[in-house]
């Protein structure tokens, strides 16, 4: 059974008029609520509802089948599945928590020497809101040295520690947020990597011959304007897969296509054509015509200031809002400049 709360509704309308990118949020925010929940110590999991909210953002993100710039290690997706696959190892996957650690523990697996001369014990220090804590990884571990008899054990319990006991308050109320939104058994029909591409999308290159079929053009741009001509001469034939991906981040806040193709995303990839004095003030009936028909008709060469500006962009609509440049280098220096900028609201 799937559940749908409407207070956790996800923003879908923005507008940010004035600024390179307009950042729906959906993606930063989600991004931003898993730091914060992995640095926190969570102590009461349940008694405060707040600390479910990252996995129920996922979750309603997952549902309404908006793709979330977020890669999970495999190991987190398989605690959110609740897979007990009994040939798992946390030392195996422990690489992708903390490559560091891999290493030194394989040092430990392979020295030669005495392990004693080391100095290990069974536990762990950690510090806590400047403190240093003592975690024992076995009853009595803090007074049990490792030694090369024992050193297999503890490099295991260590990888176990640091993947599992370490974080499973906060692993435990992120799973509890997202089965809130989408039941367990729903979640069971999926396989890792199928669930990490539910989340983040498909990493197979992208496909803008099916873009331009699925686009819809606006303030009076159409598909034979000569601007549109230069665009998808530019972003097709001349952009390589990261200045594509660039471009589909720019406009849509996420830098992978919809799982189901252009032709599903909702609101649709928009186009449209901009001046100087549209981005900066209220337009008459009498202005907005006469503008929207001189673009179509191609007429439409704009002021010198106009023709400086840079693409803009509104993330919850999935529109690009494209200057009517004079000739095609200058569409594809600025372009360029805008997608590659990374700047939100201060640069326009």
């Amino acid at each position: 059974m799937v559940t749908s709360n409407p207070s956790l509704s996800l923003p879908r309308s923005h507008s940010s008029q004035g600024s390179v990118r307009g950042y729906c949020g959906g993606c930063e925010l989600v991004a931003h609520l898993l730091v914060t929940m992995v640095t926190t110590q969570v102590t009461m999991v349940t008694s405060n509802p707040s600390l479910l909210s990252p996995g129920r953002i996922l979750a309603k993100a997952v549902y309404e089948g908006i793709v979330v710039d977020v890669n999970f290690a495999p190991f987190f997706i398989r605690q959110l599945l609740h897979n007990k696959n009994t040939l798992f190892s946390y030392l195996d996957e422990l690489p992708s928590l903390d490559s560091e650690l891999h290493k030194n523990l394989m040092f430990i697996k392979t020295y030669t020497g005495d392990v004693q001369d080391l100095g290990l014990t069974f536990s762990v220090d950690e510090q806590e809101f400047g403190k240093v804590v003592t975690e024992e990884l076995m009853p009595g571990g803090t007074f049990t040295p490792v030694s090369n008899t024992n050193k297999i054990s503890y490099i295991h319990q260590i990888a176990h520690y640091k993947m599992y006991t370490q974080i499973n308050k906060q692993t435990r109320a992120f799973c509890l947020g997202f089965s809130g939104i989408i039941d367990e058994a729903w979640l069971r029909m999926f396989s890792l990597p199928e669930l990490q591409k539910l989340i983040s999308g498909d990493n197979s290159e992208i496909d803008l011959s099916e873009l331009k079929k699925n686009v819809r053009y606006l303030g009076g741009y159409h598909g034979g304007h000569r601007v549109i001509l230069w665009f998808w001469d530019i972003v097709i034939n001349e952009f390589t897969e990261e200045e594509k991906s660039a471009l589909l981040k720019f406009v849509t806040s996420v830098r992978k296509p919809p799982l189901m193709g252009f032709s599903s995303m909702f609101p649709p990839f928009s186009i449209r054509a901009v001046g100087q004095d549209e981005e900066t003030a209220d337009l008459t009936t009498g202005q907005a015509l006469r503008s929207s028909f001189k673009s179509f008709l191609g007429l439409h060469q704009g002021t010198p200031s106009e023709r400086c500006r840079l693409p803009t962009s509104s993330t919850c609509f999935n529109l690009l809002k494209l200057p009517v440049y004079r000739s095609k280098g200058l569409l594809r220096d600025k372009l360029k400049y805008a997608i590659n900028a990374g700047a939100g609201f201060e640069l326009s």
